[in-house]
């Protein structure tokens, strides 16, 4: 593909659209490698993932489902966790710890870039998709003691990825906002 193309076709594709089909573990850590040639000022690629799939991947939905109940009373949440986890393959923890070195706004950018490198990656396997949540109570109290996180480390979610049937196509964008000055 071109890169215009790769650019273009970039699409999220969520738990509903998950088959149930399980990525190998040396395509997850491929994705996850690219990440790390994202633009870092002075290389500090401040964040690191941690991969939960079979039995772990339960445990961290248990976690998740009882940070819900400990934080809302609403039963829609609660219902729509009760089976979300079986089409999921993976679930990747994304943590960022700034390193001081840099703006922390920095490496917030960075971070995401290096996330839009996984998506951008992940279009060489067109029996995969996924997408980054930024919900199931990231970064919550009870989440991050259950990931072990430090208290400069920061919880900024979870990339899923899933078997999926067919790629999503069809999407949508506004213009760009360009001035010429």
């Amino acid at each position: 593909m071109e890169i215009n193309d790769i650019i273009i076709n970039r699409r999220s594709h969520f738990q509903k659209e998950f088959n149930g089909e399980i990525a190998p573990d040396e395509m997850i850590s491929q994705l996850l490698e690219f990440s790390q040639w994202a633009p870092s000022h002075k290389l500090t690629l401040p964040w690191h993932f941690m991969v939960y799939k079979n039995e772990s991947k339960i445990h961290l939905f248990d976690a998740i489902r009882s940070s819900i109940k400990s934080t809302s009373s609403d039963p829609i949440k609660l219902e729509k966790m009760a089976h979300f986890e079986s089409p999921i393959s993976h679930i990747i923890a994304i943590i960022l710890e700034p390193s001081l070195k840099v703006p922390e706004w920095e490496e917030i950018a960075s971070l995401g870039a290096g996330i839009q490198n996984v998506y951008l990656a992940l279009l060489q396997y067109p029996k995969f998709g996924g997408y980054w949540s930024t919900g199931l109570q990231a970064n919550s109290e009870e989440i991050r003691n259950f990931l072990g996180l430090s208290p400069t480390e920061i919880h900024y979610g979870y990339f899923i990825i899933g078997g999926i049937n067919e790629l999503r196509t069809k999407s949508q964008r506004p213009k760009a906002i360009i001035n010429w000055i």
